[in-house]
């Protein structure tokens, strides 16, 4: 849980608690049951084209390593953005996104890139790429959850409901999964990916 949305429940000047407090585990508790009983929902959405900077990171999924270099690279990514000025972001989304076909890599690790979408890209800052999404039909669930548990039940929902329907994941050169998480309430990339337990981000997975 982020700064913002722990401020927002403990309002107290510099107080930060260090574990969720049992009475708001209790809640989310709740809320996850609640969550659980409802059926899950795949909408299918075509995006238009749009423009991305980005760092690649790489990490094995053991000991939470993959998602430390997330985190390590949104730092930098942030880093970017205030020193150029010729950057502008759009929206309020940081974006984890790879390809299927070759995200796993022969060392064991996994390839993955953090990025944020900007108005126009006037020159490609030193570390990042610049590219451009096209336009793409995608399989789109809601991953606004409390748990890993939770998470990881919507990935495998959606999977199969992909191969239910009869689409495949399109694992062409510039089909990337996208995982737009939303920072408003928090920022996910904040804190370490070993606590963080609220996630709220959608998945896509690109289909043909």
């Amino acid at each position: 849980m982020g700064d913002r949305a722990v401020r927002n429940i403990f309002p107290l000047e510099d107080y930060l608690p260090q574990r969720t407090p049992q009475s708001l585990q209790v809640l989310l508790g709740q809320r996850e049951k609640h969550q659980k009983s409802r059926k899950l929902e795949v909408n299918t959405v075509t995006i238009e084209p749009f423009n991305m900077i980005a760092l690649k990171v790489k990490g094995r999924m053991e000991n939470f390593e993959a998602g430390q270099e997330v985190r390590k690279g949104w730092k930098k990514l942030k880093e970017i953005l205030s020193s150029d000025r010729s950057l502008t972001m759009e929206g309020n989304e940081g974006i984890v996104f790879y390809n299927q076909g070759d995200m796993m890599q022969s060392d064991g690790t996994v390839e993955l890139w953090i990025g944020v979408k900007v108005s126009d890209i006037a020159h490609t800052p030193q570390e990042c790429i610049c590219l451009t999404i096209p336009k793409r039909k995608y399989a789109k669930i809601d991953c606004c959850c409390f748990s890993r548990a939770e998470m990881d039940r919507r990935y495998t929902y959606l999977s199969e409901w992909i191969r239910e329907k009869g689409y495949q994941i399109d694992i062409g050169t510039d089909a990337f999964s996208l995982e737009p998480n939303r920072l408003d309430s928090f920022n996910p990339f904040e804190v370490p990916a070993h606590e963080v337990q609220t996630f709220d981000f959608d998945i896509l997975y690109p289909i043909k």
